[in-house]
């Protein structure tokens, strides 16, 4: 429920970019334990989620929507328990 209230609130998304060396200086925006940001351009690329309320900000080389509305109905499926501290978190979406 919490999810989909946040979906629905149609919070916008933003890309933007960071250097290497910033993102060095704030290592605690890479939030993937496994997997970094692509280097070596001298520019990383950001996606904030949120404006006045920051949902969410953080280094990204994927596909975005513009407005988290635009994702549309969601729920949570599964939640695996991956380890002491990680879980994979499975999600569906209405056609």
């Amino acid at each position: 429920a919490g999810l989909a209230r946040l979906v629905a609130a149609a919070h916008r998304v933003t890309v933007g970019a960071i250097t290497d060396e910033e993102l060095d200086a704030q290592p605690e925006l890479v939030k993937s334990m496994s997997v970094q940001p692509p280097r070596g351009s001298g520019r990383i690329r950001t996606i904030r989620v949120g404006d006045a309320e920051l949902i969410d900000y953080q280094p990204c080389g994927g596909t975005h929507v513009a407005n988290t509305c635009e994702i549309g109905a969601v729920v949570v499926t599964k939640i695996e328990k991956k380890s002491a501290t990680t879980r994979r978190v499975v999600l569906g979406f209405a056609a």
